[in-house]
């Protein structure tokens, strides 16, 4: 190995030179999910931590159709309709599309700045909003048009929402170790539940009190889960990722060794040289180009985004919407007000135990294969929904109501949590924040016109299917089992360099997981030195080179460098 100063590009010393490959990740694959924790303790406690910002997602998705649902708030939001007091539609539905239509803009706004100020920094600033976001909403009731300033505020809050999404998502991509990828992002669709059952039992607990303080308690007990993410922001370590290409090497050692403890220094280093290399081989094939928008649409990029963009509509596909409508679309089928209500409870803790249950399942399947299984499972079940709503009693009714159940444990164990771990990990770390940003708008775009036009299926006004809407979920699950099975690779234990191999040389969807790849000798994944002498980021830096095509591995005083091919450690 050999030292080159950057000032002259000579180099002053020589050392032999070993082709062998950075150390893989298959030592790391034989943990079991405790030995993992245990190795990295610390990443695992950030992680949870910042898992934990999901609540807040799934708190305000579960918010605006409960407090709804309380006589007061109806009485000074609505209009008398009888002799009661109703929500005009129109302002329901645009209560309940602000968020994810805030999502969309959050997410290209927090893939921007992130970029500019860190995931850190940018958690800090979706907290701020989302705090005002939530005055603005406790306060509506006070404004000439009340159902316009609380409309204003829902679309804050979800731009609020998906600038700390798309930083979460991102920051946890880039921090924890890939044994432990697919179980952390479990916790996204866990956690998800855990707000939206929160948010249930809080008004649950707000319904006796009188008066509009009911449903103002109800939004401001909002703020606790709003001002998490800024004392995160305050706390956890910058992305080691965004560091370096700040030019903040240094900074990102330090880092690494906040997140991963002092415990495993061994670790430290084939970890972070995996994901420097990984770093500065993508700055230099960008030719040290600001990232940008534009670029996650070009080349192998764009296969990539296509990816993360599927993997945001996975949820989507498997039913995730109309299973969100399970106590009204199940009272349609004829089941009792109560009885729904108990089928949509019962769902909840069905998805959280099935979530837990995919730590295990990720730790023996890859998520294609997750995705893929399960996914082919969920479209029998849909069909067995819509044979059965092609035929009217209650015992149908409980029927249907049992399928959505088994589809929620189903999906819980591979095709949901496994979305959020493929839409994680796809994207090259220098464009994952705006890929992540992406993937959050087209995603919530898809969202967006499923919740839209869900209800017009089932409801009775519209096209009444009923339970037949089981049939177009199955033409739904279908379309993703043959997507999962012609464009997504099994990325499962792959380290940063090794994905970013499995795009670059358009290796085959069905052999990416495999192991006759990922041996290739370091020669031809070396970058050209030319290439890294002419790079601004190289300037005035030292660094560690192994010389690979200049004199059978070793690297004389005066061996031509024009042509030779390096892999590189800074220093």
């Amino acid at each position: 190995m050999e030292r080159i100063n950057s000032s002259d590009g000579r180099p002053k010393q020589a050392y032999q030179h070993s082709s062998a490959p950075l150390p893989a990740m298959e030592d790391y694959e034989k943990l079991t999910l405790w030995q993992a924790v245990r190795r990295w303790p610390r990443a695992v406690g950030i992680s949870l931590c910042m898992s934990l910002n999901i609540l807040l997602w799934g708190y305000d998705t579960a918010i605006v159709g409960n407090v709804a649902s309380m006589p007061v708030f109806q009485e000074v939001f609505g209009v008398q309709h009888g002799n009661r007091y109703i929500i005009p539609s129109i302002w329901l539905s645009l209560w309940s599309v602000g968020l994810p239509l805030g999502i969309m803009l959050g997410a290209v706004v927090g893939g921007y700045v992130q970029d500019l100020t860190g995931r850190r920094w940018t958690l800090g600033i979706g907290s701020f909003v989302s705090v005002v976001a939530i005055l603005t909403c406790y306060v509506a009731d006070l404004a000439g048009n009340k159902q316009s300033a609380l409309l204003g505020g829902k679309l804050l809050e979800g731009t609020a929402v998906g600038v700390i999404m798309c930083s979460t998502q991102t920051y946890l991509s880039e921090i924890v170790p890939a044994r432990l990828r697919g179980p952390v992002f479990a916790l996204f669709s866990a956690f998800q539940l855990v707000g939206q059952l929160i948010a249930a039992v809080v008004v649950l607990g707000v319904l006796p009190v009188q008066g509009p303080t009911s449903y103002r308690v109800a939004i401001a007990s909002e703020w606790p889960f709003s001002i998490f993410p800024l004392a995160l922001a305050i706390y956890v370590p910058e992305s080691p990722v965004w560091l370096p290409q700040k030019e903040r090497t240094q900074a990102a050692h330090e880092s690494f060794r906040k997140i991963h403890g002092p415990t495993v220094a061994a670790d430290h280093e084939d970890l972070f040289e995996d994901m420097s290399r990984a770093v500065t081989e993508e700055r230099w094939a960008a030719q040290d180009r600001t990232a940008s928008y534009l670029e996650c649409f070009r080349g192998a990029n764009l296969k990539r985004t296509a990816i993360v963009v599927f993997a945001n509509t996975i949820p989507d596909l498997f039913g995730l919407t109309l299973i969100g409508h399970a106590s009204y679309f199940l009272q349609i089928l004829g089941l009792t007000h109560s009885m729904s209500f108990m089928f949509l409870l019962l769902g909840v803790l069905l998805g959280l135990i099935a979530c837990v249950g995919s730590w295990w399942t990720f730790l023996r399947f890859g998520r294609r294969t997750l995705v893929f299984v399960t996914l082919s499972i969920v479209s029998v079940l849909w069909l067995a929904v819509g044979i059965a709503g092609c035929f009217k009693s209650t015992n149908i009714a409980y029927f249907c109501a049992a399928g959505m159940m088994i589809i929620v444990v189903v999906a819980g164990l591979g095709a949901w949590p496994a979305s959020y771990v493929i839409a994680s990990e796809t994207s090259s770390l220098r464009l994952r924040s705006k890929t992540q940003g992406i993937g959050w708008l087209l995603g919530g775009g898809v969202s967006c016109g499923f919740g839209f036009g869900v209800p017009y299926l089932y409801n009775s006004d519209a096209a009444n299917l009923g339970g037949k809407t089981g049939f177009i979920y199955v033409a739904l699950t279908s379309l993703g089992v043959l997507v999962t099975w012609l464009v997504v690779p099994e990325l499962k234990g792959l380290s940063a360099v090794e994905i970013d191999r499995v795009f670059e040389k358009d290796i085959p969807v069905g052999r990416a997981e495999t192991a006759q790849w990922r041996s290739v000798p370091m020669e031809e994944d070396a970058v050209p030195l030319r290439n890294i002498l002419t790079s601004s980021s190289f300037a005035s830096t030292a660094y560690d080179a192994s010389l690979i095509s200049s004199g059978g591995g070793y690297v004389q005083e005066n061996a031509g460098l024009k042509n030779a091919y390096v892999s590189v450690r800074k220093h």
